[in-house]
C-alpha cells in the first residue's frame, strides 16, 4: 500500500495529542540511520526514546519500555503483576489496547490487570493525560502494536526467521522463535513462539522473592492480505499464558505473604487470548481509514483447595468494534485535518467455582467523536467534540449514563524550532465492573451512583533544533498540567462503591534531549503532586520526583552501542515512600563477520540497589487479623543479561 498520513505514518495517541511532538519523533528515528527490524519504538506525549531504545535494554519486563518516560510509572515484580501508572492514575483509569483491543479489566485486587509481552512488540505509543476525545479514560491512553512480517523483511527478503535466546543471572532464562514470509504477492504472515523460565530472584538486601517459580508462554499468528493499493485486511490471534505456583497475594512482599500464609503457594494460571480483525482503506490525502473488531479474553485461575470449591476463576472478556478516518480539507490558507469515528466495547466479568458459573456483570461503552484541526498561518486549533454512552450492569448499579466531553488545544510556532501549546479536554468514565475474582460479591446498591467527570488542561511548549552551538540537535519539552476529577469513585467496607467529592493532580513532565556525534544524552523530570479534598491526603499511587537520564555511545566502526540508564526517584514524604536510585548498562554488538547475528549484554540494577517502586505495594498496614504487615514488593537486586540473536 503506499504511504499513508498522518493518522498511519505517527503513532496515534501521539497525533491526536501533541502532532507537533510525534513529528519530531519520527524526525529523530529516522536521523539515526541504524534501522534495527527487531525494536519497539517507544513514543510518548511527554518524551520519545530512540528507536532501538527497547532491544539495548533486552525488555522482559514493562518497566524497562516505560522507565524514562516522564509521568509514566510501572509497578509490580511478579509476572502476573505489570501495572501501568500514568499522573498517580492505575490502568482502571486508562484506556489501554493491544493491537486495538481493549484490555478493559479489574481481575484481582492482588494481581494486575495486563499480560504484555514486550518482545514482540512493535510500538509502545504513550498519550500522558487525557488530551483529545478521541480515546476518553481519564489518565490517558496506552496503543501497544505488536510486529508484522511486513515490519521484518528485508526489501530482497520473500522469507525469512529469528532465533533468539536470552539468559540472566537473578533466575530466568528463555527464547523466542519467529518465522515470517510474503507467501504469495498480496499476502504476508507471520508466526512466533516466546517462552520464559523463571525462578525466584534475589532483591538487593539478597532475599530468595518467594513465588516467582512458573513459566510464559506466548504464541502469535498474523496474517496480512493486501485486496489492491487501497485495501488491506490483517488477522491476528495473540495467546499469553503464565503458568506456576504463586502465592495468594502476588502484589505483596515477601514478609506479608509469609505471615499471612508461610510458604504456602497455589498453582495459578494467568491467560489472555486475543482476536483481532483490522481494514485499512487508504485514498491518500482524501481518505485514510481504519476499522477494527476484537474478542479480548482474560481469565485467572488457581487451585484453592477450600471447603466450598477446589478450583476458582476469574474471566474478563472484551468485545468490540472501532472505526477512525482522517481527512485533509483544504480552503485558501486554511487546512482543516478531520479525524472521525466511533466504538463500541461490551465488558463482562464472572466467576468459575469448578466450573459452575457465578454472579456476572456487564458494561457497554459506546461512543462517537470528532476532531478538526485547523491550521492557519503558524497556527494550530484543534476543538473535538465525543457523545459518551455508557451502559452499567451490576449489584452496586444498573444505570445508562449519557454524557457530551470536549476538547480544545491551540499550538503556536514561534519559530521553525519553538512551539507552544495548550489545551484542555472534559472527562468522562463510568463505574467499573467489580474484581472478575470476586465476580460473585452482591455489593450495597447505590442508584446514586454517578459517573466521573472532570477537567484536564495542560500549558506547554517544545524546542527542536539542528546545530545547536556545539551540539548536532538540541531538543526540549515541558508539559505543566492540572487535573481535576468530580466524583471520584472509591470503595469502603461500609458503604461499598461510592462517590468522593473531588481529586486534584499537578505537576509536569520536563525532558532534554542532546546529540553530538555518536554520543546521545536523555534527562527527563516529572512530578505530580495529588489531593483528595474529602480527606486532604495525596491518592495511594502518587510517586515521589522522577529524574532519569540515559546516555548511548555508538562506535559504527565496532557495530558496537552502549547505553547508560539512571532513575532517581526522590521520597514521597506525605505517604513515607522512601527514594532510591537505580542504573544499568547495555551493550550490543552485531559482529560484521557474522551477519544477522546480535549480541545484547546488560546489567540491571548495577549497584545491587534494595528499593521498591512507588506504585507497587509498599509501606507497612496494620492488619485487623494478621497484626502489622510489611508490604513491600522489593524490586530484584543486581542482574546480569545476555542475549543471542540471529536472523536470517
Amino acid at each position: 500500500m503506499k504511504s499513508k498520513p498522518s493518522l498511519k505514518k505517527l503513532p496515534l495517541v501521539v497525533a491526536i495529542g501533541m502532532a507537533s511532538t510525534a513529528a519530531w519523533a519520527q524526525e529523530q528515528s529516522t536521523a539515526t540511520g541504524t534501522t534495527e527490524v527487531w525494536a519497539t519504538q517507544v513514543s510518548s506525549t511527554s518524551a520519545f526514546l530512540g528507536d532501538d531504545d527497547i532491544e539495548l535494554k533486552q525488555a522482559d519486563h514493562l518497566s524497562d519500555l516505560m522507565r524514562s518516560l516522564p509521568g509514566v510509572e510501572i509497578g509490580g515484580t511478579h509476572s502476573m503483576v505489570q501495572k501501568i501508572n500514568i499522573r498517580a492514575l492505575d490502568d482502571t483509569d486508562l484506556n489501554i489496547t493491544i493491537d486495538g483491543a481493549s484490555q478493559n479489566a479489574y481481575m484481582y485486587h492482588h494481581a494486575g490487570n495486563l499480560l504484555i509481552n514486550p518482545d514482540i512488540l512493535k510500538a509502545a505509543n504513550i498519550q500522558v493525560g487525557a488530551n483529545s476525545v478521541l480515546t476518553g479514560a481519564l489518565g490517558g491512553a496506552v496503543e501497544f502494536e505488536t510486529k508484522d512480517a511486513a515490519d521484518l523483511l528485508r526489501a530482497d527478503q520473500r522469507f525469512g526467521a529469528r532465533i533468539q535466546g536470552n539468559v540472566a543471572s537473578n533466575k530466568y532464562f528463555g527464547y523466542s522463535l519467529t518465522g515470517y514470509g510474503q507467501v504469495s504477492d498480496n499476502v504476508d504472515m507471520l508466526a512466533y513462539i516466546y517462552q520464559v523460565d523463571r525462578d525466584n530472584p534475589e532483591d538487593g538486601k539478597g532475599r530468595e522473592s518467594l513465588g516467582n517459580d512458573g513459566d510464559i508462554v506466548n504464541g502469535m499468528l498474523k496474517a496480512g492480505f493486501d485486496l489492491n493499493d487501497e485495501n488491506r485486511i490483517e488477522l491476528g490471534y495473540d495467546r499469553y499464558k503464565d503458568d506456576g505456583d504463586y502465592p495468594f497475594r502476588a502484589d505483596m512482599g515477601v514478609a506479608t505473604n509469609k505471615a499471612i500464609t508461610g510458604d504456602k503457594l497455589y498453582p495459578t494460571t494467568y491467560d489472555r487470548s486475543t482476536l483481532t480483525a483490522v481494514y485499512e482503506l487508504d485514498k491518500g490525502e482524501n481518505l485514510y481509514l481504519k476499522a477494527n473488531a476484537y474478542r479480548n479474553e482474560l481469565e485467572l485461575e488457581r487451585e484453592e483447595n477450600t471447603d466450598d470449591y477446589r478450583v476458582k476463576a476469574g474471566r474478563v472478556e472484551n468485545t468490540g468494534a472501532k472505526i477512525l478516518a482522517e481527512s485533509l480539507i483544504e480552503s485558501g490558507n486554511i487546512t482543516h485535518t478531520l479525524r472521525y469515528g466511533g466504538e463500541i466495547n461490551k465488558e463482562e466479568s464472572r466467576v468459575h467455582k469448578d466450573g459452575v458459573d457465578y454472579g456476572g456483570e456487564d458494561a457497554t461503552n459506546a461512543a462517537l467523536y470528532v476532531e478538526n484541526e485547523i491550521a492557519f498561518g503558524n497556527a494550530r486549533l484543534i476543538p473535538g467534540i465525543r457523545q459518551n454512552h455508557y451502559d452499567l450492569n451490576t449489584s452496586m448499579a444498573d444505570k445508562t449514563y449519557d454524557e457530551t466531553t470536549w476538547s480544545l488545544a491551540g499550538e503556536l510556532d514561534v519559530s521553525d524550532s519553538f512551539t507552544l501549546r495548550a489545551a484542555t479536554t472534559s472527562l468522562f468514565q463510568g463505574p467499573n465492573l467489580e474484581e472478575a475474582f470476586y465476580a460473585d460479591t452482591v455489593n450495597p446498591a447505590n442508584p446514586a451512583l454517578k459517573p466521573e467527570t472532570g477537567l484536564n488542561s495542560e500549558l506547554g511548549f517544545r524546542f527542536n533544533q539542528q546545530n545547536v552551538g556545539s551540539l548536532d540537535k538540541l531538543a526540549m519539552a515541558l508539559t505543566l498540567f492540572n487535573t481535576q476529577i468530580d466524583d471520584r469513585i472509591e470503595y469502603s467496607s461500609d458503604s461499598g462503591w461510592h462517590n468522593q467529592n473531588e481529586v486534584t493532580l499537578k505537576g509536569f513532565e520536563a525532558s532534554v534531549k542532546m546529540d553530538k556525534d555518536d554520543l546521545g544524552l536523555l534527562l527527563t523530570y516529572a512530578r505530580t503532586n495529588s489531593e483528595v479534598k474529602e480527606t486532604g491526603e495525596p491518592v495511594s499511587d502518587e510517586s515521589g520526583d522522577t529524574i532519569s537520564m540515559t546516555v548511548d555511545y555508538a562506535l559504527p566502526a565496532h557495530n558496537l552501542e552502549l547505553e547508560w540508564e539512571s532513575q532517581v526517584v526522590l521520597d514521597e514524604d506525605k505517604l513515607d515512600k522512601k527514594g532510591y536510585d537505580v542504573h544499568s548498562l547495555s551493550v550490543r554488538w552485531s559482529p560484521a563477520a557474522a551477519e544477522g547475528l546480535v549480541l545484547t549484554a546488560g546489567i540491571e540494577n548495577l549497584f545491587d540497589e534494595y528499593y521498591v517502586s512507588h506504585v507497587s505495594r509498599i509501606g507497612e498496614s496494620n492488619h485487623p487479623r494478621f497484626g502489622q504487615l510489611i508490604l513491600d514488593d522489593s524490586e530484584p537486586g543486581r542482574n546480569f543479561k545476555l542475549t543471542a540473536a540471529y536472523s536470517f
